[in-house]
């Protein structure tokens, strides 16, 4: 761990002990959410997924380093399946645009017949689908326990509602590489940005990942640590709790100048279903759809058109005296 950079200070909640009922860990996992909205899950406890996700590892380094034109046959024009090259967006710099590329595939995609995923997913369906259905069963509980926390249920209006298996939704599993760099102009990292959806559970090795903290105030990298997922409240699920919840600014930078290694993310990004209806940023009645839509829209727009609108950041860099 480089201890020269400055780090935020997350809460790690154990996922063995939060997934068997333990009350304190619950009371734990709260705190986080209304707090940073960030925070470590130790998943120790999974060492299958744990292999999995190594797996993963591999087929992504297999996929992204084809050649190019390769990679575009899998381009779909889309933000929530198949292929998206460098540069499609704003960076996490003014007047350079960003540097990663992706490769998607939405969980209804995966769950059907396969037929429209880019064939190296529809080869590896298999072990991908077992590896979202881990990530869905840890967001699902995790929205479960908050629920429990905040007494909802019953005769009230509970999260889950939003989630129901058979309705759609864009929950999509994204799969990023940040190339080896040599020169900034071509771009840098990943915008600044809050989640579109409701929970983001995500996976890398490597350092690069900042969240806007609200007590170490100012930018501050998220350590990776081995066995452990990231996990963060999204705008849905701040804009759900009646922003209770803290959907917090993060971003994608090297932590040198430039990104002198391939950088691998995996991010599994949980949303609610299509025509949830909630009140956004700007005091507007939103489905989750057109969130999702208008706020990819945004992510291409420039940086000064980007500020002009409390979207891409969900309004939470005009809140108290953050500024970003």
């Amino acid at each position: 761990m480089d201890h020269s950079l400055p780090e935020a200070a997350l809460s790690i909640i154990d996922w063995g002990r939060l997934k068997s009922g333990d009350a304190d860990e619950g009371a734990r996992l709260l705190a986080a959410c209304d707090d940073q909205g960030f925070f470590y899950l130790n998943l120790s406890s999974e060492p299958v997924f744990l292999q999995d996700h190594k797996s993963v590892l591999r087929f992504m380094d297999e996929y992204f380093h084809q050649g190019l034109p390769e990679k575009m046959k899998d381009d779909r024009q889309s933000d929530t399946h198949g292929y998206e090259p460098v540069g499609t967006s704003t960076g996490a710099m003014k007047t350079l645009p960003d540097y990663y590329e992706s490769l998607k595939a939405s969980r209804d995609e995966l769950h059907g017949d396969g037929m429209d995923l880019p064939s190296a997913i529809r080869n590896r369906q298999d072990l991908l689908l077992r590896f979202c259905d881990i990530m869905n069963q840890v967001v699902i509980i995790i929205l479960q326990e908050l629920e429990r926390q905040l007494g909802l249920g019953d005769e009230r209006v509970s999260f889950q509602d939003f989630h129901c298996e058979d309705a759609e939704s864009l929950t999509t599993l994204s799969m990023f590489r940040y190339p080896q760099q040599e020169t900034l102009n071509l771009g840098v990292g990943h915008n600044k940005h809050t989640d579109i959806g409701t929970l983001t559970f995500l996976l890398c090795e490597q350092w690069g990942l900042q969240v806007l903290s609200k007590e170490q105030a100012g930018w501050r990298f998220v350590a990776p640590r081995e066995g452990h997922a990231v996990i963060n409240v999204g705008d849905t699920l701040r804009f759900l709790s009646g922003n209770r919840f803290r959907s917090a600014v993060h971003r994608v930078i090297p932590t040198q100048r430039l990104q002198h290694e391939d950088r691998y993310s995996i991010a599994y990004f949980l949303r609610a279903a299509n025509n949830t209806q909630f009140t956004d940023s700007a005091g507007r009645q939103v489905s989750a759809k057109q969130w999702h839509d208008e706020k990819f829209d945004v992510f291409r727009e420039t940086h000064e058109e980007q500020e002009k609108l409390p979207i891409l950041t969900g309004g939470m860099e005009r809140l108290g005296s953050i500024v970003v």
